[in-house]
């Protein structure tokens, strides 16, 4: 009996055990299901039902980069399907976020089949019929587009002469010299422009919000060409080169903005991408998807966002870094003549600069607590630079040393009595 009554009290405690297990278990999973669905937002299922071209946007050249009435008189094609267009890169942008996912053209044309709904047909849906598509497409919201303003017109000036030098004699040989240079200065201007307007509407058909997106992005150039030397000035920054370059070695690469080159260029590609007006309209998207997003959440960072956070602490670290004082950063234990600062070419430094160095030796103490304030500066070697590795980092070599050098010494300029 006794025997009995101990299997009874395994048996219980086992099944106890066994509750409790499955209990946290159970528990573990719930947490970590909240805890995901917290770290990634939850995907919303976005249709881009269509986008309307009003722009007016056509050319003799098909790249609309003529006035609009001699586009009209002379347009003989259509080069880019702007509504296409804006619907694929839309939907790009979309996908890029990863929280949202886009309808596919396939569900979009097997749903209008469901409803037999024409392209046309598409573009007269009442609030029911709305709901019912949305219901088919298993869609959260439903995006209309209609392209009002899509431009880039172009204000272009330029002058030349040539600069003349003769009859000038030396003062040692009897002969003279003379030369002709051509000087050209060139300057033009070319604003991008594209204006939305969009229509949300949320799965049971209503109208929720209409955004107006506008965008307008500039290109100026201005530039001077003194024979081969050729210097130039954009919103990027400045250029100086001698010879000829090409825009893939200019350290500041210009947008595509020429007609001829736009015409050859297929709409929503990469390489539209890299066009004054692909620059906008990628822009103006990228509104469109923030709209998206504060309307309907979730609430999200975009990778957009991101870059340009990323892309402002960076400037904002660089920035930081040039008020900071110049230290060696690192010295090599099996090459202590290989030593490392904290400063580059963005600090403007240069091979063969030479610096003092300098060490904390006494320290300075408060007169009446004895707190250490700081500690005196000791000069201890001076530096030149070897090698510059990149825009925060260099290497220098000992010119001459009265200590070692450690981690954490400051460098500074040398004395002006010095250098004299």
């Amino acid at each position: 009996m006794k025997r009995f009554c101990t299997y009874l009290l395994l048996i219980g405690l086992c099944f106890c055990i066994r509750i409790g297990v499955i209990s946290t278990s159970d528990a573990a999973t719930s947490e970590e299901a909240a805890t995901s669905a917290e770290a990634k937002p939850s995907t919303k299922r976005i249709a881009v039902l269509y986008f309307e071209d009003h722009s007016g946007f056509d050319s003799s050249t098909g790249c609309g980069c003529v006035p609009g009435f001699v586009g009209k008189i002379f347009g003989t094609k259509k080069h880019w399907d702007l509504a296409e267009g804006f619907e694929t890169m839309l939907n790009r942008r979309l996908a890029e976020t990863t929280v949202y996912e886009p309808v596919s053209q396939t569900e979009m044309l097997d749903a209008m089949a469901e409803m037999t709904l024409s392209r046309h047909g598409l573009k007269k849906l009442d609030k029911a019929q709305r709901a019912t598509f949305a219901k088919h497409l298993n869609a959260d919201v439903l995006v209309i587009g209609d392209i009002r303003e899509f431009k880039q017109p172009r204000m272009k000036a330029n002058a030349s002469r040539s600069l003349a030098e003769s009859g000038r004699e030396s003062a040692n040989l009897d002969t003279t010299a003379s030369y002709k240079v051509p000087l050209e200065v060139l300057g033009y201007r070319y604003v991008a422009k594209v204006k939305l307007n969009m229509k949300f509407y949320n799965s049971v058909g209503n109208e929720i919000e209409v955004p107006q997106i506008s965008i307008s992005l500039n290109h100026l150039y201005a530039g001077t060409r003194l024979a081969a030397l050729q210097a130039s000035i954009t919103e990027d920054g400045t250029n100086l080169q001698l010879g000829q370059s090409t825009d893939r070695n200019r350290r500041n690469a210009r947008p595509i903005v020429k007609p001829q080159a736009l015409d050859k260029i297929k709409f929503a590609t990469p390489m539209y991408d890299k066009t004054l007006l692909g620059m906008a309209t990628n822009r103006a998207l990228i509104k469109v998807v923030l709209a998206l997003r504060d309307n309907f959440g979730p609430n999200f960072i975009t990778p957009w966002e991101s870059a340009a956070a990323d892309e402002a602490a960076k400037k904002n670290a660089m920035k930081n870094a040039d008020n900071r004082p110049i230290k060696i950063t690192y010295i090599d234990s099996e090459n202590p003549e290989l030593i490392y600062i904290n400063a580059g070419s963005g600090r403007g430094l240069a091979i063969n600069q030479q610096f003092a160095v300098y060490t904390d030796s006494e320290p300075i103490r408060d007169i009446d607590t004895g707190e250490i304030l700081d500690y005196a500066k000791k000069r201890i070697a001076t530096v030149t630079i070897t090698e510059i590795r990149n825009d925060r980092l260099a290497i220098v070599k000992i010119v001459d040393k009265k200590e070692d050098l450690k981690r954490g010494d400051v460098l500074k300029d040398i004395p002006a009595h010095e250098s004299n």
